[in-house]
């Protein structure tokens, strides 16, 4: 009788080379010879693990039978992890009859026999198949449901999206089984996240916000949120991660925190991460506010103005970061920075305004300007940023100042008056008379004692008008509010000095003083200088 060459080739099985062994599987794999199926199983009982990864190759290819596995099931253990994938895939290719076979299996199983299991299961595919999973998800430990919940998660990626609706379901009802273990809860959630069906968000946000579930669950709830929400968040969701954000477990609130970044929030959402902007852990502020700073609307500007108004120092810088970018964030900041009373707070206002000069409008540079005299006029701390972001601004700082000295001359408010014209002469716009009058007005506060003249700003101001064409000793002889003893001070120490003007003050005090001992003395200080 004749010899087949299909007889010939699975001969080579029993070859003790293993070459020829190997070509001869890979032969009968392409041939897809049904008569090779019993030497091909043969060859897994006992074959090397090169050998026995073809010869399951070879036996998907001609296609095996569910009571042909009973070679394959033990390889799902095989320290080979080829040969695993390679009989995953053989008893997978059988179909879902085989599902009854790996759920009595699975009971027994652990370790990589156990994840193969589950990864024929997630090949097949299927609600049967799915239900199997979501058993051995709900019996396994903590370490063996991480494996499960990736298998699963290959399941219902692989799953049309009329077969993942029912998966919802299914998963729901698993998660309200009572004694469900804290640990299949959380990879159960994990696997509704993977569903990406945003009708789970309310068994979602219901975890999320369950204090008596365990960080955990929430924070698998938190994250599976993500992915129900792709279309953006509703007011629920924004209160539930807030409040999650704002919790004690730093875990939790760090997922809460993620899945907030990640989520496209609407503008009209902006007024929950007020809280957590102001939150005592400067990191959950910062990330809160960079969220509140990629919203758009007048909403987040309005809580980002709210922040820069009533957070510390860093959050305030923070959120005023955050306002640089936002053309709306503009009036606000004005009419914020017009208002504070703090000197920090008004000095980081002004670094928010400093790059945004050109686009002040006139009735802005008005209100700033405004400001800036009130504060002066007050003797408020905030007066120096306030007239610095007046003058950047572009505003008539001089013509302001002038007239508001004027006025407080007027009234006998010299303080006030005092302190305008050195805001005028500070910005380099003050006139020879109005520098005088600054002076003269200081000078009524000296003590007049010449071994402090180092450090008397009127007598200093006095000196350096003289040192120009403006006539000091004239001005103050003709000023009314100068008394005699301030005349002989001025003269004293111009003289000392070598000032211009003191030899004339000093003979309008001999002049004016009669029989006065100040007359006298201004005689002296003459007469020790060679002027008598």
């Amino acid at each position: 009788m004749a010899v087949s060459p299909i007889d010939r080739i699975v001969k080579m099985l029993d070859d003790g080379a293993p070459e020829r062994q190997l070509a001869a599987i890979i032969v009968l794999g392409e041939l897809k010879s049904k008569a090779a199926v019993k030497p091909l199983t043969s060859i897994l009982e006992g074959g090397a693990p090169a050998l026995q990864r073809h010869a399951l190759e070879a036996l998907k290819s001609i296609g095996i039978t569910r009571s042909g596995l009973v070679a394959l099931w033990p390889l799902l253990g095989s320290r080979d992890a080829n040969v695993r994938n390679a009989a995953i895939d053989t008893i997978a290719s059988v179909g879902e009859s085989v599902v009854s076979d790996v759920r009595r299996r699975l009971s027994d199983a652990e370790g990589d026999q156990r994840r193969a299991l589950e990864s024929v299961l997630s090949r097949l595919g299927g609600k049967e198949a799915f239900d199997v999973l979501l058993e051995a998800l709900a019996a396994g430990d903590e370490e063996a449901n991480r494996a499960t919940a990736l298998e699963l998660r290959r399941h219902v990626r692989d799953a049309e999206p009329s077969i993942r609706r029912g998966y919802r379901a299914r998963i729901e009802s698993l998660l309200e089984r009572r004694g469900l273990r804290e640990a299949a809860m959380a990879s159960a959630v994990k696997v509704l996240g993977y569903l990406e069906d945003k009708k789970s968000a309310p068994v979602l946000l219901a975890l999320a916000k369950d204090s008596r579930r365990s960080a955990a669950v929430r924070q698998e709830a938190l994250i599976a949120l993500r992915f129900t929400m792709r279309d953006g968040a509703t007011d629920a969701v924004v209160q539930a991660l807030v409040g999650a954000a704002l919790a004690d477990d730093r875990a939790l609130a760090q997922t809460a925190l993620m899945t907030l970044i990640a989520m496209e929030l609407p503008a009209s959402l902006a007024a929950p991460l007020t809280q957590l902007a102001l939150h005592k852990d400067i990191e959950r502020a910062r990330m809160a506010i960079e969220k509140l700073g990629s919203l758009g609307g007048g909403k987040a500007t309005e809580t980002l103005i709210e922040i820069v108004k009533r957070g510390d120092k860093r959050r305030a810088e923070l959120a005023a970061a955050a306002l640089e970018a936002r053309k709306d964030a503009l009036a606000p900041l004005v009419t914020l920075f017009a208002s504070a009373d703090e000197l920090e707070r008004s000095r980081l206002l002004r670094r928010a305004l400093e790059s945004r000069h050109d686009e002040l409008t006139g009735p802005m540079r008005a209100r700033l300007l405004d400001a800036a005299v009130e504060a002066l006029v007050s003797g408020a701390d905030v007066a120096e940023p306030r007239l610095a972001v007046a003058s950047d601004s572009g505003a008539k700082l001089g013509p302001r100042l002038r007239k508001e000295a004027a006025k407080l001359r007027k009234a006998r408010k010299l303080d006030a008056e005092a302190r305008v014209l050195g805001a005028l002469s500070g910005a380099g716009e003050a006139r020879p008379e109005e520098r005088y009058r600054l002076a003269a007005v200081l000078l009524r506060g000296s003590s007049l004692d010449p071994r402090a003249r180092r450090s008397d700003r009127s007598l200093r101001l006095l000196a350096e008008l003289a040192k120009t064409d403006f006539d000091v000793a004239s001005a103050m002889r003709s000023d009314r509010g100068v008394e005699l003893d301030a005349l002989y001070y001025v003269g004293f120490c111009f003289l000392e000095d070598g000032v211009d003007g003191g030899e004339d003050l000093m003979r309008d005090v001999v002049k004016r003083g009669g029989r006065k001992k100040i007359a006298t003395a201004a005689k002296n200080k003459l007469a020790l200088a060679g002027l008598a």
